[in-house]
């Protein structure tokens, strides 16, 4: 997987084999996208107690559309809608998982 680096050097997406992901792609920096093969999706991190009120209510919305999908790693959930292509939810959440832990290390 490699980072990709904005104008000040921090981490702002990734690309990989067969895909790309993104960190922010709307204006209020509140959710990325993911692209792996023929598959597209929005997501964003969720933490009830962390996030902030815009967060918190487009995660309210996402919950009441049925095509979403939710990953809770212990109280931190990986949330993805708006899916188009074939890949299941559970392979965009494993290569969301991957660049998070990939962009955490690179902090170390």
């Amino acid at each position: 997987m490699e980072m990709i680096l904005n104008e000040n050097d921090i981490v702002v997406g990734a690309q990989f084999e067969k895909g790309t992901i993104q960190d922010y792609v709307d204006e209020a920096n509140m959710y990325g996208l993911i692209r792996l093969e023929d598959t597209t999706a929005h997501w964003f991190l969720f933490n009830n107690e962390d996030s902030p009120l815009d967060i918190k209510n487009l995660y309210r919305e996402t919950k009441q559309d049925p095509n979403h999908f939710i990953q809770d790693d212990f109280g931190e959930e990986i949330v993805i809608f708006n899916k188009e292509g074939e890949k299941s939810y559970e392979d965009l959440a494993s290569k969301i998982d991957e660049y998070l832990n990939a962009e955490m290390g690179s902090l170390f």
